[in-house]
């Protein structure tokens, strides 16, 4: 199950994970053709497997409990999650409201602990597979770890939120045999990040030791490994192609 599925990293976990012939279940764009697209990108990768989308919203309770309410109904297990859902407006740093600080806050940090205690709750009916009843996977930043700009001060902060999450989450989720990390990418191509000016880009390109941007399929590689890898619990591990 990916959050944010429909677009950007998010669909490209739900590529990799049709390509290895999971089945998929994708939170639906506000866009319903975006939707729609996504489902016909998957199916088109493989033919063989399950694709669904259910609405939700993820800063909001209602929204998150109805979602898996839905998925439960229609009678599926969920065994892995990735939550890739989030924004990122960048806006001067004193043009700021409290309003857009909110939104932020309500979408990427209040998103996550929603999206990970009713993907728990869901998964404490799951047998045990090894040493896990199921797993979730947290898509931060290293935003939240070294900052960028003040120009993301609310994003930057939301994201140091999710980073010390999956730390204080995953004492309380391991009771169930639940595991949950994070996945902190650096610089990627994506739409979310198409706006910055070219000088920015510049700017920050060389800061990378690998002197590129990573395209989202490989930080889908790097999800899907970090859902497989035995014994990994309540880390945030940061996919940066190396950065100063």
């Amino acid at each position: 199950m990916i959050t944010g599925g429909a677009s950007g990293i998010g669909l490209s976990c739900a590529s990799a994970v049709a390509k290895a012939g999971g089945n998929v279940l994708v939170s639906a764009s506000r866009k319903p053709e975006k939707t729609q697209q996504a489902i016909a990108h998957l199916k088109a990768i493989n033919s063989a497997i399950d694709v669904k989308a259910f609405p939700c919203e993820v800063g909001q309770e209602a929204s998150v409990s109805a979602f898996f309410a839905a998925i439960a109904q229609a009678g599926i297990q969920i065994d892995h999650v990735i939550h890739s859902a989030g924004i990122s407006p960048n806006t001067e740093f004193f043009d700021q409201t409290q309003a857009e600080w909110d939104q932020v806050q309500n979408t990427n940090a209040t998103g996550s602990f929603l999206v990970t205690k009713y993907a728990a709750l869901a998964m404490k009916n799951n047998p045990v597979r090894g040493d896990f009843r199921g797993k979730i996977l947290l898509v931060t930043s290293t935003n939240g770890i070294n900052s960028w700009d003040p120009v993301s001060a609310h994003y930057d902060a939301s994201k140091a939120a999710n980073n010390l999450f999956v730390r204080v989450a995953a004492e309380k989720l391991s009771e169930d045999q639940i595991c949950i990390n994070g996945l902190a990418p650096g610089w990627i191509n994506t739409d979310l990040n198409a706006t910055l000016p070219p000088d920015v880009r510049e700017k920050e390109s060389a800061k990378i030791w690998m002197k590129r941007w990573a395209e989202p399929d490989e930080m889908a590689h790097c999800a899907l490994h970090l859902l497989t890898m035995p014994y990994l619990m309540g880390q945030v591990v940061m996919a940066d192609g190396g950065y100063r």
